[in-house]
Parts: structure tokens; sequence; C-alpha cells
């Protein structure tokens, strides 16, 4: 086996398929591996599962020898990413390690034999629908953050697409403590037939977002339990969870009994300077609405305080309410719009966030009792 390749166009390929690779301690190395393929028709094929997810992506190589190999995935990107020449030579040796030459520098990497990696099963769907990779990732990237980091018995470690119409799709995502949802126009019922919507893990997607970052066209299709994408070069396939999506319309309060706008950009660096006096000990940030105010303040005694007035357009009754700032500062991150709406029934019930100027969007964060 032996090819050289561009520098630049193997990290990018390499970025996208290193996040698939399993890194927590298993039984099975090879899932930390990344499968090298050096074909006869020129190309360099990079391939990497956890199982779960699989991903496959290929670029340009000169091949002298064709074959096949696998090598440590981040190790193998931290090492070409280090190297400043623009054409990179591999060799792998009758001792199964592989050479990675690049001017005066030169790195030998331990392989496992390809013959140990997992089948790498292609799918391909007898029908797949083009997407708006733009609009889906925007979508994505503004509602992954409520998605659970980790699993716990009063969430669901996934983002729910939701086959709101035939041709629009809604991404919700909550752990629990707070819900983000955004939606777009998508070929629902072709996509999903007559089911209601499917569940993504979380690591899906985030592989979707990194597939979709360079991708100018991307097509798709929903396959018993699979997730399928394609782009010219890449094919990704995720697991979908089996798990049902809590009924999380029933927590979207119909009628508020209150309201004010806030410039956005004016709003975050207020935060920003509240979460100075905040920590583990005190994660809160309270809001003090008053007529055309609205006070914010953070901290404790034994941490120090901070206190911070912006003016709002409102007449009517008091209120006050605590949210954990983290969350607050997620969501106005994940919203564009200049203007950012705060709604509210009371101090007991998740506090709505809109922008004007986007009905499409909507988050909801529950409430700190401090």
């Amino acid at each position: 086996m032996k090819w050289s390749v561009n520098r630049e166009a193997l990290v990018g390929a390499l970025q996208k398929v290193v996040g698939v690779t399993e890194q927590k301690k298993t039984t099975m190395l090879v899932l930390s591996h990344v499968l090298l393929e050096a074909t006869a028709d020129n190309r360099l094929r990079l391939s990497a599962t956890d199982l779960d997810i699989s991903l496959r992506t290929s670029i340009d190589a000169e091949v002298d020898i064709p074959g096949q190999t696998t090598v440590p995935a981040r190790k193998f990107l931290e090492g070409v990413k280090e190297l400043k020449q623009e054409r990179l030579h591999c060799d792998l040796s009758e001792s199964h390690r592989l050479s990675i030459t690049a001017g005066m520098v030169n790195y030998v990497l331990a392989t496992i034999p390809a013959a140990d990696f997992p089948y790498f099963e292609t799918i391909n769907p007898a029908e797949t629908h083009v997407l708006d990779s733009a609009t889906v990732r925007r979508a994505l990237e503004s509602t992954v953050y409520a998605v659970p980091q980790e699993e716990d018995a009063l969430s669901i470690p996934g983002m729910f697409w939701h086959r709101t119409a035939a041709d629009r799709v809604r991404f919700v995502s909550s752990d629990g403590h707070r819900l983000a949802l955004k939606e777009i126009p998508f070929p629902a019922d072709a996509f999903f037939g007559l089911e209601r919507g499917v569940v993504v893990p979380r690591k899906g997607i985030l592989e979707i977002i990194r597939v979709l970052e360079k991708a100018e066209t991307v097509s798709g299709a929903f396959h018993e339990n699979r997730l399928i994408l394609h782009t010219p070069d890449t094919y990704l396939s995720v697991h979908l969870l089996e798990e049902a999506f809590p009924q999380y319309e029933l927590i979207l309060p119909e009628a508020v009994s209150g309201g004010i706008e806030i410039p956005r950009a004016e709003f975050y660096a207020a935060l920003r300077r509240m979460a100075v006096v905040t920590d583990v000990s005190a994660m809160h940030v309270r809001f003090l609405i008053s007529e055309n105010l609205l006070g914010l303040e953070a901290g404790n005694v034994e941490l120090g305080t901070a206190y911070e007035e912006i003016p709002v357009d409102y007449q009517g009754e008091n209120f006050a309410v605590a949210f954990n700032i983290r969350y607050v500062m997620d969501v106005v991150q994940s919203f564009s719009g200049r203007i950012l709406r705060f709604e509210w029934v009371d101090g007991y019930r998740g506090g709505v966030f809109r922008d004007p100027e986007d009905s499409s969007v909507l988050a909801l964060i529950m409430p700190m009792m401090v």
C-alpha cells in the first residue's frame, strides 16, 4: 500500500470522520481507528464507525500500490496537521506500520489490519430526497444545545425531527430543564412516510452538522431504523433512537400574561457581565421586570453580586423570575435576530424566548427557585 495526497484535503477528510470514532475505553480498539483504502482509481477512502454511526468519505490521491489498513484516527489527524508540506507520502511497510513522510519529517504509526475493522454496510435507499443543506444545518445548530449530553431518566438523549406538515419539519430538543425548537421547510411526508417523526442521537446530530458545513448539495432518506445522508463525496448513516419523544407540545403555553422585547446584543453583553459572579453555588440570574425596566441580578453574598438595568417598553405588574444563566446565554446565542422577546405566564412555568421576526423559532427555560 503506497500513496500520496494533498495535506489540506487529508486534514479535511480526517476532520469529518474523527468525531465518529469511539474514544471511550472499549474492548474494540479498532473503533478508535479510521479505515484507509487506497484504490486503483486514485482515490483514498476513509471510513469510521462506532457501530451506531458510520461515515465514509473520499478524496483524490496518487495511488502507486492499492491496499487498506487502519490507523488511530486522532493521532493520524494530529500528526498530519503539524506538517507544513503540501504533499504527503504514505507507505505501509511489511511490518504493518504506516509511514507518513513530508520533507524531512517522518511519522510511523502502528496499525490494525483492515480485516479487523467492522463490516461497513452502505445502504442505498430506493428513493432519496434533496435537502437544503444550509437551512438544515442552521436549524440543527440553533437547537442542539438543549439535547442532553448524557443519558438520564428524565430526558431523551436525542433530537426529535417532528413532521408537522407534508412539507415542514420541526427540530425539537429538551433536557428536561429547557426546550428548543426550530421549524423549516422539509420534504417531510416523502422523507418520513407515516411516521410522526424520528429521534436522532446527539452524536449523530453533531456529525450531520459537520457533514453539512461544507456541503452545497445533500440528499437524505429515512431507511428502517437509520437516517442516511449523501453528499457527492461523503456517506453518513445514523442509527435512530427507539425511545418515544415526550409530548412536548403540552408544556408550550397557549397564552402568556406578560412580555418584553430586548436588544439581543445588549442583553447578551449584560448576561456576560452577570456571569462573572456566578459559579456552581450561584448559577442563576434573576429577571426583575417593572415599568419600562428589566433589572438583571446575579451572585450571592459569599461570591459577590452584580446588578444591571436595561430599558424596555413595558407597562404592567412587576414580575420576578430566576433562570440558570448558562441556559439563558445558550438561547440568546442561538438566536440571530436583532431583538429577542421574553414572555411569561407566572414564576412557576417556563419562560418563553422568541424572535419577533421569525415565528419558527422558540425556546423555553424552566425557572429556578432561589
